[in-house]
């Protein structure tokens, strides 16, 4: 997210004067042309001249992030399936429809999130009856905005007359086969922005190519912008490449502040195979304040079964002396009230011992120590936990790296969070890291492909780092030759 002051370019400010003077205008562009940037200060002005302003866009991430951007402005931000939404459950209050500020809507949005037409009907005849309506209107995103949302956007003018309506859109047609061009054909010609400001380097240079238009080479293209790929051919392959491109983003910004993983899942991002994976890394192995090792659900994984409970176990973040004298008493006294029953089962530990490991969850796991696959008997995890040196191997706690879904990443305070999205959720954001996870579903689909490469690298700033198929040929991994 980057809230510094936007800096205005030469062909930047000239169209933010034209937007000024045309009431009905579009604004079309390459990805990280400014578009958003420019939206977001065409509003500013507008809301300091006293007018009423409403921005909508199809991303509910790059809502939220727009309004903070325009704070501490009265312009009102939306998405636009929230903003009908609201405007459907506003026209059941006595006020009909009350304008906000700051954007609302529900989590676990979905790309295939869209209002159906009875609901856009509706929303059409509660702006006719309604006196809460803008001077300005603005569109960002608006390749992704059908005729219909078009039709909802104009009603929302006070004056469809002398209302200003703005639309900035990406001009690459393979992001929208319908055609933005005849939807804003009523407009101005559009005014147009060839020139990536965003993206540094080889990143520039992919971004560029991936456009099927004549683009002039970025601002940034002169600047350190580096491109990596790695190549995997099964779940173990994907998740150690997936490890050292995180480790390889951690040289370039500590913490993983700002970098994303994009994932090329059908599913959307909260259900990732991605969500909540845990790496460890040698730097936060030696970080001062340690993590909280998930001890107790182990030991109940194992124990409550046999009937430990959870209360019987405390919640410091690594066994105190308590614990180890309750789990040893539970085990003893179930081992004596069971002992004609355990004495038939056979026991490994004579053989092999147990060792504790963490999972690419975090989760503490039992294994036998010379790496056999055997189930492990009731026999011998009693054994094990009812002697104190179930504690020692132990592994230490510290922090770890946890690929989080935005939606989460206020709730994870003993981790390092990575934001985890998925390709429709990020589309309008930035970072400085982009780590991308392709799939080979789009083998078949050349044209989906490239849209989808398009929309992902065009958000990186300085790296990006792509994990592709090598079951994939001529795909992603001529990328770097593009």
């Amino acid at each position: 997210m980057n809230l510094l002051p936007f800096e205005l370019t030469i062909e930047q400010a000239q169209v933010l004067k034209l937007l000024q003077q045309q009431r009905l205008i579009a604004v079309a562009g390459c990805a990280g042309s400014g578009k958003t940037s420019l939206a977001i200060e065409f509003a500013r002005q507008l809301d300091g001249q006293g007018q009423k302003v409403l921005l909508l866009c199809r991303n509910p991430y790059l809502a939220e992030d727009i309004a903070l951007r325009l704070k501490p402005s009265q312009v009102s931000v939306h998405a636009f399936t929230s903003f009908i939404q609201e405007l459907l459950q506003g026209s059941q209050a006595p006020d009909v429809f009350v304008r906000r500020t700051r954007p609302r809507w529900t989590a676990e949005w979905s790309q295939y999130e869209a209002s159906p037409q009875a609901d856009l009907n509706r929303a059409l005849d509660i702006l006719k009856h309604t006196l809460q309506r803008y001077q300005a209107v603005i569109l960002d995103e608006g390749q992704d905005f059908q005729e219909s949302w078009l039709a909802v956007a104009e009603a929302c003018l006070d004056d469809p007359d002398d209302g200003r309506l703005a639309v900035f859109y990406d001009d690459n047609p393979r992001l929208a086969p319908f055609g933005p061009q005849r939807i804003y054909a009523a407009f101005q010609s559009p005014i147009t922005l060839n020139r990536n400001c965003r993206s540094a380097g080889q990143v520039e240079a992919l971004v560029r190519q991936l456009h099927p238009g004549e683009l002039a080479p970025g601002l940034r293209a002169g600047e350190p912008g580096t491109f990596r790929e790695w190549l995997y051919s099964s779940e173990a392959e994907l998740l150690d490449s997936l490890r050292q491109a995180l480790l390889a983003s951690e040289e370039l910004s500590p913490r993983l502040e700002n970098v994303v993983l994009i994932s090329a899942e059908s599913s959307p991002v909260r259900m990732s195979k991605f969500a909540g994976l845990v790496f460890d890394s040698p730097r936060l192995r030696a970080d001062p304040s340690p993590g909280r090792l998930k001890w107790q659900a182990a030991v109940l994984r194992y124990l409550q079964g046999f009937g430990l409970l959870e209360s019987q176990l405390s919640q410091a973040p690594q066994p105190a002396p308590a614990d180890m004298k309750n789990v040893n008493k539970f085990c003893a006294a179930y081992m004596a009230a069971h002992r004609l029953a355990l004495s038939r089962q056979t026991s490994y530990l004579s053989q092999s011992a147990f060792v504790w490991g963490l999972d690419a969850y975090s989760e503490l796991h039992l294994r036998w120590q010379d790496g056999n696959q055997r189930d492990l008997p009731p026999i011998d995890l009693l054994r094990f936990f009812g002697n104190p040196a179930w504690v020692d191997s132990l592994p230490s706690a510290h922090k770890r790296y946890r690929l989080t879904p935005a939606e989460e990443l206020a709730h994870q305070p003993d981790a390092y969070s990575v934001r985890l999205a998925d390709i429709a959720s990020f589309k309008g954001l930035e970072s400085d890291g982009v780590i991308f996870v392709l799939y080979n579903y789009f083998a078949e689909n050349d044209d989906q492909l490239l849209a989808s490469l398009y929309e992902v690298f065009s958000r990186a700033r300085r790296w990006l780092y792509a994990i592709t198929p090598v079951d994939s040929p001529g795909k992603t991994s001529q990328a770097s030759q593009l």
